[in-house]
């Protein structure tokens, strides 16, 4: 017959390796990412709002092949439906997480939203494209 502490160990020594077997889950991706991307030849300026997407074109050529969360975007003047999936999010604390472009690319916050400037100085027209991360509210 075993003594009380050889099974009292033995059972602590089960207890402890089958918790160490379980992997621990992977953190939440606090972010929903949003990916923008098109020909920019001159300068644009993107103001998002949980109301919606409004375009200035401000100089040279409008914008070609443009794509919003990797669907055409073929007028800038409309808020893309896919906006919808975004506008809930945390707008004033985006910020970008990846961008590729000759020029400018950045992201300005504003007290509903962000603004993001997509600036092309170079002669002739450059591809562009930028991902946003942007936060979801808290629950409460």
């Amino acid at each position: 017959m075993k003594s009380l502490p050889a099974v009292a160990s033995a059972l602590f020594l089960l207890v402890i390796l089958s918790s160490c077997t379980s992997a621990p889950k992977p953190p939440v991706d606090p972010y929903d990412y949003l990916k923008i991307s098109g020909t920019i030849d001159g300068s644009e300026k993107f103001t998002f709002t949980k109301e919606g997407v409004k375009w200035a074109h401000l100089h040279w050529s409008e914008p070609d092949d443009m794509t919003f969360k990797g669907k055409p975007w073929n007028n800038p003047r409309k808020t893309p439906a896919q906006w919808a999936e975004f506008a809930h999010l945390d707008l004033p604390h985006a910020r970008i997480v990846k961008r590729k472009g000759r020029d400018v690319v950045t992201l300005e916050p504003t007290a509903s939203g962000f603004v993001l400037y997509l600036v092309d100085s170079p002669n002739g027209a450059g591809n562009y494209s930028v991902t946003i991360a942007i936060p979801r509210k808290p629950k409460k």
